[in-house]
């Protein structure tokens, strides 16, 4: 069996190029282009974060391994200082102005509601409705799986639709993934800027890591950015965090979260990072789910939102995903609007599970593709633990 290590390690300081962000005083109100602000408020005490040291190197089988400064160019030199004083971190301020996106999350596994069924369901309705729906790992990724187009009978009313017809829009991936048992999840994923296109109605373009576990891979914590111009107010990547309980959505970005970092948070403005790579993951430490973006740690959903059942992966994710309401064809682009048949198209690599009692992240070149209408969106696998992926819809 093929396999490499992802270590987990951290250079003592990190060139910052430029500032996105200012800081004013103890309180700060930063616009963020998402119809919100943040404020500085106290850290959360008695809190101990996971080890500073999450970044990944590649050590060759047999052999001395590549530095990540040598193969994967170290954490990226983002242009972000600190937002916050030391001892406080940003909060995010929902204004009456940002009202919830009213595009649902998507996921691979998730089967289509050609009736647009789930739309008439709340709460705790909406979950048992998606689990209904929930297909298996091997209907989705069995032998490099390509759903057959033109086979889904488009939903009466608009948009028509040849992807996963789910929540009221029309959802496209381009994905890859590994079952295992393990203590989180990891890889060094491309900020892109794909073209979006709200003509019919609001959708997203989106690159994440999911690490699920639970029934039916129902638990998921996910991290990634995503482009909306409802959502985050500009065509501008945003970084976001997500979880779902038992397949139960909640809300991006704040619903649960406890900020760490003073630097990166949910919902911030990637705009000026369009082009750099970053490593990004999540790992089980101390009963809660830690997430690392770039250099640090930048906060954690607490393991008591699963009553504490949650504390292993069963499938880990990596997906470029659009919600389209254009009909057919899409015309939002995915990753960087590039097939991956072209060499400069969107890449994830590292694609990797954590094994936290050695602190590293294991990555392999195992992982299931699966593209819904790849005329649209693709992926291939290009290197040892890395896919290119996207495309530019119509």
């Amino acid at each position: 069996m093929k396999l490499s290590r992802v270590c987990f390690g951290l250079t003592s300081q990190v060139i910052i190029a430029a500032s996105l962000y200012a800081i004013v005083g103890q309180g700060i109100a930063a616009d963020m282009s998402s119809g919100g602000s943040v404020e500085c408020v106290n850290r959360q005490k008695g809190v101990q974060p996971p080890p500073k040291r999450l970044a990944p190197v590649q050590r060759a089988r047999g052999g001395k391994g590549e530095s990540d400064d040598e193969r994967h160019g170290g954490a990226g030199h983002l242009p972000f200082k600190p937002l916050c004083p030391a001892g406080k971190v940003p909060a995010l301020k929902i204004t009456p102005s940002a009202a919830p996106s009213k595009v649902q999350k998507g996921n691979p596994l998730l089967g289509p509601d050609s009736g647009r069924e789930y739309l008439q369901f709340q709460g705790a309705q909406q979950g048992e409705f998606i689990r209904r729906h929930v297909r298996s790992f091997e209907e989705v990724y069995r032998q490099e799986h390509v759903t057959p187009e033109g086979t889904q009978t488009p939903p009466p009313g608009p948009p028509a639709c040849d992807g996963v017809s789910s929540f009221g829009s029309c959802y496209y991936y381009g994905s890859a993934a590994f079952q295992t048992a393990a203590d989180g999840g990891g890889m060094t994923e491309q900020i892109e800027k794909p073209t979006y296109v709200n003509s019919g109605g609001e959708g997203h373009s989106l690159d994440e890591l999911a690490v699920q576990g639970g029934d039916g891979n129902g638990n998921i914590i996910e991290l990634g950015w995503l482009v909306s111009t409802e959502q985050y107010g500009n065509p501008n990547p945003h970084l976001f965090v997500f979880h779902w309980k038992n397949w139960n959505p909640t809300c991006y970005d704040t619903c649960a979260w406890v900020q760490w970092s003073n630097t990166y948070h949910p919902a911030m403005d990637l705009g000026q990072a369009v082009g750099e790579k970053v490593y990004i993951g999540y790992v089980f430490y101390h009963g809660n789910w830690w997430a690392w973006f770039n250099d640090q740690w930048m906060g954690y959903f607490p393991g008591s939102e699963w009553s504490g059942q949650y504390t292993k992966t069963s499938l880990i994710q990596w997906f470029g995903e659009v919600s389209s309401a254009n009909g057919i064809p899409p015309k939002t682009g995915m990753g960087d609007d590039k097939l991956p048949s072209n060499p400069d198209a969107a890449n994830m690599s590292t694609l990797c599970d954590v094994d936290a009692k050695v602190w590293v992240c294991w990555y392999r070149d195992q992982q299931s593709l699966n593209r819904t209408v790849p005329r649209y969106y693709d992926i291939s696998r290009v290197a040892f633990g890395a896919v290119r992926y996207g495309g530019p819809g119509q």
